[in-house]
């Protein structure tokens, strides 16, 4: 009501466009036609004419990097209970004649992951596997969005950081912000709203949850401000963790002003220029992806713009939110797909199960030699159908080897892009892809379902006339086999 009541008295062609997308105005520089301000280009290639700092390091050593994305962990899991119920998240309450018992370990129904399902998969990874450092991508809270509490909130996410920190206490970690972080759910208020609206408790959380790793006057000033920051991953590799919440469609606070938001885009740039200028690599980790339908038009195009401006330096980007496992190809001209691919973003697989998925986790090996290009990655889940009692031990197994499974010389954009090709073309390959996509043998995914998984490898913003192949032969089978 703040923000329609607002837009009815100063922006009322705004408010009518909110309600009826005729009434929107395409060349509103404060909508979505808003444009961040990019510096030239330099003269010669910052690879070939800096020097890179870490190349020289005798001791540079590959990194090996957990992704977890989408925890939503439940703490009001309850087994046994109704999987099947006519609620938006089940799993919770009790029936006497469920019609789908909820398993103790978790469900692939449309339910939320128990916490000491999360504990039992950091325990086995802290046993099973060298790591050295750990993004979170977002979105660790559950999916009942209609209870949602400041306080609740801050609980399950101390909760959650705890269990970290007792599996990875020396280990480095970095969190993101996702959408279901904001109370309501996807609210970030900028700060030209009334200081009564900004979410400063959550950025408060988010710096006590970084530290000791991510510290500084300057770093603090980011996420109080921001929700974002930057820090230095390790000698030559900077890592910039991104709030994605100002791109979020049912952020209402942005139809105020959609542009920039709290200066982030800006900022974006800044530490893109500043690493640029200095030889070092950069990885972006953020929660939505910039293409995905949650995400308002004049920030996908802006942060196309700055993946395109900076593809010399930005050398990886981590996302979640969707739950499936997919990758999105960025060229050099986003309305030409046949342009040449510039770079490459990783949509990591969910650790919840919701929905009908099993949860899963994902590695990096990040190659020190090659500014810190991710040089493969594995994706580890389990089939909770096989362990439906608290009497049996669920063993997470790799699914695939990106490389290997896929056939790729390297994790380059050309190589990722020639894949899609593959993935429309090739039955088998498309096939394997959708399985991997749902962790699942016989994925829960119709013709629409698989014409929209393939449009996301292009979509890196809006335009599905472009990114979205006509329904071929393949798509009008029910299910994929």
């Amino acid at each position: 009501m703040y923000v329609f009541s607002r837009l009815t008295r100063h922006k009322p062609s705004v408010a009518c466009g909110y309600l009826l997308p005729q009434c929107a105005d395409s060349t509103d520089p404060e909508g979505a036609a808003w444009i961040v301000t990019l510096p030239p280009k330099p003269k010669d290639n910052p690879r070939k004419s800096r020097p890179i700092r870490y190349s020289s390091r005798s001791n540079a050593k590959d990194l090996r990097v957990l992704q977890l994305t989408d925890i939503h962990v439940d703490f009001q899991y309850l087994p046994g209970s109704e999987a099947q119920c006519s609620m938006p998240v089940c799993c919770r309450d009790n029936s006497s004649k469920p019609a789908q018992k909820a398993g103790y370990w978790g469900t692939a129904a449309d339910c939320d992951i128990p916490p000491w399902t999360v504990e039992h998969m950091l325990q086995h990874i802290s046993q099973s596997h060298q790591i050295d450092a750990i993004i979170l991508t977002g979105d660790y809270i559950n999916h009942v969005d209609w209870q949602y509490s400041e306080d609740e909130h801050l609980v399950a996410l101390r909760k959650l950081q705890n269990l970290i920190v007792k599996y990875f206490p020396s280990t480095p970690t970095y969190w993101s912000l996702g959408n279901h972080e904001g109370v309501p759910v996807n609210s970030f208020a900028p700060h030209f709203v009334e200081e009564r609206f900004w979410p400063t408790w959550l950025y408060n959380q988010l710096k006590n949850m970084s530290s000791p790793w991510v510290e500084g006057n300057v770093t603090n000033r980011q996420i109080s401000k921001m929700g974002s920051y930057s820090t230095m991953m390790a000698p030559g590799l900077k890592l910039i963790s991104l709030n994605t919440g100002f791109c979020e469609t049912t952020n209402f606070f942005l139809y105020l002003k959609q542009s920039d938001p709290d200066g982030t885009m800006s900022w974006l740039v800044r530490e893109l220029y500043a690493s640029e200028k200095s030889g070092d690599a950069v990885h972006i980790m953020a929660h939505i992806p910039p293409g995905d339908g949650e995400c308002l038009e004049g920030w996908a195009r802006n942060y196309y713009r700055v993946v395109q401006r900076f593809a010399n330096t930005i050398t990886a980007q981590y996302f979640g939110h969707d739950h499936n496992d997919f990758f999105i190809v960025f060229y050099e001209n986003m309305d030409d797909v046949n342009s040449r691919p510039v770079s490459v973003g990783y949509a990591a697989p969910s650790v919840t199960t919701y929905s009908n998925l099993n949860p899963a986790y994902r590695i990096y090996t990040l190659d020190a030699s090659n500014r810190y290009v991710p040089s493969n990655f594995e994706v580890y889940t389990t089939d909770l159908y096989k362990y439906p009692t608290a009497n049996d031990n669920p063993e997470w197994n790799q699914l695939y080897s990106a490389k290997e499974e896929y056939g790729l010389p390297d994790l380059s954009p050309n190589s990722w892009n020639k894949l899609i090709n593959q993935i429309y073309t090739e039955t088998s390959t498309r096939n394997t892809f959708t399985k991997n996509s749902f962790r699942s043998a016989t994925p829960a995914c119709d013709a629409a379902c698989v014409r929209g998984l393939l449009c996301n490898l292009r979509m890196g913003h809006h335009n599905e006339s472009l990114y979205c192949s006509p329904p071929k032969a393949y798509l009008l089978t029910n299910r994929v086999p």
